[in-house]
């Protein structure tokens, strides 16, 4: 009996969409929606057994392997098919998250090195600080000077704020704490379109504000918010970002899970 062909299809956008509630389905935990985003902008293939589609993956223009699914009836394939996509899509780096146990452990199969670059929390803990007084709903008329100051403070490209400020506005998901001196922080409430019972909050602190506590009580109130509206709130940060760790763990939070970065073993260069 001959083995099977395994191999890749290219311009794939309707598998990886028919493929998204399976692979939420199989996750161990919530899926952070700001990852999910960027990963959706990646480009898709469909991972083919045969002729028959066996899972799909996404690839962003920097050789990243960002999301890795198999069929449930094909995961005996699941590391030949990374093999496959490493080498057909000269694939750098894998970033896998600890929350999807298949694609985990074919990419450590593989893996030379691993390194956490996100820690993804949830919410499990009585918060340390109180919530804050005075938060009120943005409104359209705060678009542009909320635009001002999450690129003055991230560094966001004003392109993708626009319209991320304007959506956050519309679905009234956005916060705002200011003092005489204008805005203080904003804060997110975002219900999640895909996992249901499940939000994601953030936020943002003014520089000169930074150090007096206000984005743990930020935290606090979104929590308190969450949980008002059914939902269990969910966050992230970098792995680097010590001061927000320290904060989203004093709002109750507690990192169980991990986006790593994996260097596989066949790289570009390499073959």
């Amino acid at each position: 009996m001959q083995p099977q062909r395994l191999a890749l299809r290219a311009r794939a956008s309707s598998v990886y969409a028919d493929h998204r509630a399976a692979y939420l389905a199989q996750l161990v935990a919530p899926m952070d929606d700001m990852w999910a985003a960027f990963v959706d902008m990646a480009e898709p293939h469909a991972l083919l057994v045969g002729d028959r589609v066996a899972g799909s993956c996404a690839v962003d223009a920097e050789g990243r392997l960002l999301r890795f699914y198999v069929v449930p009836r094909f995961l005996q394939h699941s590391t030949p098919l990374l093999r496959v996509a490493l080498r057909e899509l000269a694939v750098e780096q894998l970033v896998v998250c600890t929350l999807d146990p298949n694609y985990l452990s074919s990419a450590l199969d593989l893996a030379t090195r691993v390194a956490p670059h996100t820690l993804l929390f949830a919410h499990l803990a009585e918060p340390e600080t109180p919530g804050l007084d005075g938060l009120v709903p943005a409104a359209p008329s705060d678009h542009e000077r909320i635009v001002e100051f999450q690129a003055e403070e991230v560094g966001a490209p004003r392109d993708f704020l626009e319209g991320y400020v304007g959506e956050r506005i519309e679905r009234r998901e956005l916060l705002l704490f200011e003092d005489g001196d204008g805005l203080l922080s904003t804060g997110e409430l975002r219900r999640d379109p895909h996992q249901p019972g499940i939000s994601h909050v953030g936020l943002i602190v003014r520089g000169d504000a930074r150090g007096r506590g206000i984005g743990s009580r930020m935290l606090s109130s979104l929590v308190t918010r969450s949980r008002e509206q059914g939902l269990s709130p969910h966050c992230s940060t970098e792995v680097a970002n010590v001061a927000a760790r320290r904060a989203i763990e004093r709002a109750g939070f507690r990192a169980n899970h991990r986006l790593l970065s994996v260097t596989p073993a066949a790289r570009k260069g390499q073959q």
